[in-house]
């Protein structure tokens, strides 16, 4: 199936100019709110990886359990190419182990 695409100005199969997804995560014991293990990821779709740093660092829910933002960098935060089935713009929360 061939879709206009505006970008390229071009017709196009319709997978062929999907945007990537990419998981992005922060599992700094320090800086996100919890127990020792504790993580934060959100799925999103960017044209690249910095992009979506972008995206998770303007999520008001990623961003709520991030425990100091005043430590907060972006450096802090790891990026995946995201496989499989997922939903765009769900944030998942592990609070940790208290027992660790």
């Amino acid at each position: 199936m061939k879709l206009f695409n505006p970008k390229t100005k071009k017709n196009e199969d319709l997978f062929e100019s999907l945007i990537p997804t990419f998981m992005v995560g922060c599992t700094n014991d320090n800086i996100v709110d919890g127990y020792k293990g504790c993580a934060v990821y959100i799925t999103v779709s960017a044209e690249d990886e910095d992009a979506a740093k972008e995206v998770a660092i303007n999520n008001e829910e990623f961003m709520s359990h991030i425990d100091d933002l005043k430590k907060f960098d972006k450096r802090f935060l790891h990026v995946m190419k995201r496989t499989g089935n997922y939903v765009i713009g769900k944030v998942e929360y592990y609070e940790g182990d208290e027992r660790l």
